[in-house]
């Protein structure tokens, strides 16, 4: 064969095999793109489903929990004692003033009724069936039947100074019990009597005079030295606000708010 002809084969022998050698890196190329692509698509979904949990936990948080403030323990107490009283404190007074002859209201506070009275004004011998054994002597109407009630626990007196106990209960309006306060004396009697003649502003007025700008509901009122004490208790937060009064004259002498 002639030299002319050697080289007339073997041109197209070497373009053949380099186009077998391109489409031979084309393919190793494609394959190793792929295998880089088919990783990439990995990656993110392997990174996605180890923080799955995380993410979910903390979607999962509720947002009121972390918006709303812990009550303190005096906070909580009139969260309960509140809203399970359905007698407010001026129609618990007319019933406390209407048992003692010719009185005058000295205090009145709502407060949990004695373990076991009864609106009749005598207490049970022994707690009913439906209360636990263990069950706090403080819990709430809302734990469960035979559970205490709420009242208002009021001092009256009568024109020499004498004071009566007298606890009304907080649903029903009932009187539960009445009786003297035995630890009075003479002279206990005499300062009181006097305190009252010397006080001209009435639990009304005085009430009327400390709400006047606070809508939120009375739990207390205390006839002291030079002013009616009005404790007022915002049912938005449970915050107490008491305000004293003058006794001679319809003004707020000073005011101070309990956020414990």
């Amino acid at each position: 064969m002639s030299t002319s002809l050697r080289h007339r084969l073997r041109g197209p022998a070497v373009a053949c095999l380099a186009a077998s050698c391109a489409l031979l890196l084309a393919a190793c190329g494609s394959e190793q793109k792929e295998t880089t692509t088919t990783s990439a698509r990995i990656a993110p979904a392997q990174t996605t489903a180890t923080g799955g949990p995380t993410a979910t936990g903390s979607a999962s948080a509720s947002p009121s929990g972390s918006a709303s403030p812990r009550l303190t323990d005096d906070q909580a107490e009139r969260q309960r004692l509140v809203p399970a009283t359905k007698v407010t404190w001026d129609k618990a007074v007319q019933t406390a003033v209407a048992t003692v002859p010719q009185g005058k209201l000295v205090e009145t506070e709502l407060a949990w009724a004695p373990p076991n009275a009864t609106a009749s004004g005598s207490a049970t011998a022994s707690a009913s069936p439906s209360v636990s054994p263990g069950a706090s002597a403080s819990a709430s109407p809302s734990e469960g039947t035979g559970a205490r009630t709420p009242a208002w626990h009021t001092s009256v007196a009568t024109a020499d100074g004498t004071l009566h106990d007298v606890w009304v209960d907080g649903v029903s309006g009932k009187v539960i019990s009445d009786r003297p306060d035995a630890d009075q004396d003479a002279e206990d009697k005499q300062e009181l009597a006097d305190r009252l003649k010397r006080t001209t502003v009435t639990p009304e007025q005085a009430v009327q005079t400390a709400t006047q700008d606070d809508k939120g509901t009375v739990t207390a009122v205390e006839l002291d030295d030079d002013a009616w004490s009005v404790d007022v208790v915002d049912t938005s937060s449970w915050d107490k606000t008491t305000y004293e009064v003058s006794t001679t004259e319809r003004r707020v002498l000073r005011q101070e708010v309990d956020r414990d």
